[in-house]
């Protein structure tokens, strides 16, 4: 093994002892460890983009469009399929291993002299923060992680903020009301930020005082909206992204992995034999389900994770929804079950992260 390599894969098992399913509300952490830092969050131009659905995607073709038309574009996602890099990006190419680790390194240390319990998605909020600041991009895209007012992307003052749609997702700890996940997901919002949104004009009221606000409902149109702001007048390129909607033989996976995303998902492409679907346990899962389409049949897998629900508690669902189903210890063994017929792989990035693995896709074996 390489040195760097070796190097790499220390600081990346130190990132996972953070435990990535752990999740903490507050900014106090990340607010001390940024400080530490001298505040790069605070020399950026920010295009922060929250919601419930597509922030992933317009993050992507926002990132796209703007290096097209020259400018220097760092994009922090999250989460990733396959390897942790792919979070952070500087145009189309991933942060390098060797720059990824001296940052972990970097951000190592000062947690542990500082006694910092900082967490593992606060840790790479940080990391994505310093490099893009260390690389002096033009713009810094982050996308929240979860919710919006206490996500550790929300040290930074968005100079544009997106919200993209609004809908019931992590019930766990944004709840179940509207009303509450849009104050929350609203708080990404300055006085001095431009705002462009696809929410409804009745949960405008819930989006905070700032400099102006665009209403408009597509990944196209909030990309050009932006673009415009930015000075840009030029068309709008809609890219595939992995992982989205990606078809590959008689397969189309896709990270879909909420009720309003499942539902548009469906809207899209009724005509699958099968679906292969893992979850995970915090989300609605009976209404999940309940989207699928009755003439299919429905794969129900475990996923690596300690959060995925269980095949016996999705089967449950699954029959006492009327639905045909069958339980599979793994993704693989159910695209082996169902490779022959037109199959749809969905629920969860872990899903489609072990469906890419499968087929060998770009990307599936990067450290």
């Amino acid at each position: 093994m390489h040195p760097a390599e070796k190097k790499y894969l220390n600081a990346t098992k130190w990132l996972e002892s953070l435990n990535q399913n752990k999740i903490v509300p507050g900014l106090e952490r990340i607010a001390q460890l940024m400080n530490m830092l001298e505040n790069p969050q605070k020399r950026l131009k920010l295009i922060i983009i929250g919601g419930t659905n597509a922030k992933g995607s317009t993050c992507f073709n926002l990132n796209h469009n703007l290096t097209k038309n020259g400018f220097k574009i760092g994009c922090f996602t999250s989460p990733h399929i396959h390897s942790v890099r792919e979070r952070i990006r500087i145009g189309e190419e991933i942060v390098s291993i060797e720059e990824f680790t001296d940052i972990l390194y970097l951000l190592r240390d000062i947690v542990n002299k500082n006694k910092i319990e900082a967490t593992y998605f606060e840790i790479l909020t940080a990391a994505a923060y310093q490099y893009f600041y260390i690389k002096n991009v033009d713009y810094a895209i982050m996308e929240v992680g979860l919710g919006g007012e206490w996500d550790a992307v929300n040290i930074g003052d968005a100079d544009i903020a997106i919200l993209t749609t609004l809908g019931i997702d992590h019930v766990n700890y944004l709840g179940s009301k509207l009303e509450g996940i849009a104050i929350t997901k609203a708080k990404i919002v300055r006085k001095n930020s431009v705002v462009i949104t696809g929410w409804r004009e009745k949960h405008h009221k819930y989006i905070p005082k700032c400099q102006s606000l665009i209403h408009c409902n597509h990944i196209e149109k909030w990309v050009e909206e932006t673009m415009n702001i930015i000075g840009v007048k030029q068309p709008v390129e809609i890219i595939e992204i992995p992982g989205r909607y990606e078809k590959i033989d008689k397969f189309i996976l896709d990270t879909a992995h909420n009720t309003q995303a499942i539902q548009y998902l469906i809207s899209q492409n009724k005509g699958y034999d099968k679906i292969i679907i893992g979850i995970m346990k915090d989300k609605d899962i009976e209404d999940i389900i309940s989207c699928l389409p009755k003439k299919c049949e429905i794969l129900v897998c475990n996923l690596e994770t300690e959060r995925s629900a269980r095949t016996d508690e999705l089967a449950t669902i699954c029959q006492d929804l009327g639905y045909n189903y069958k339980k599979f210890n793994n993704v693989k063994q159910a695209m082996e079950y169902s490779k022959h017929h037109k199959t749809l792989i969905t629920g969860s990035f872990y899903t489609v992260s072990e469906a890419r693995e499968y087929l060998k896709l770009e990307g599936h074996s990067e450290l």
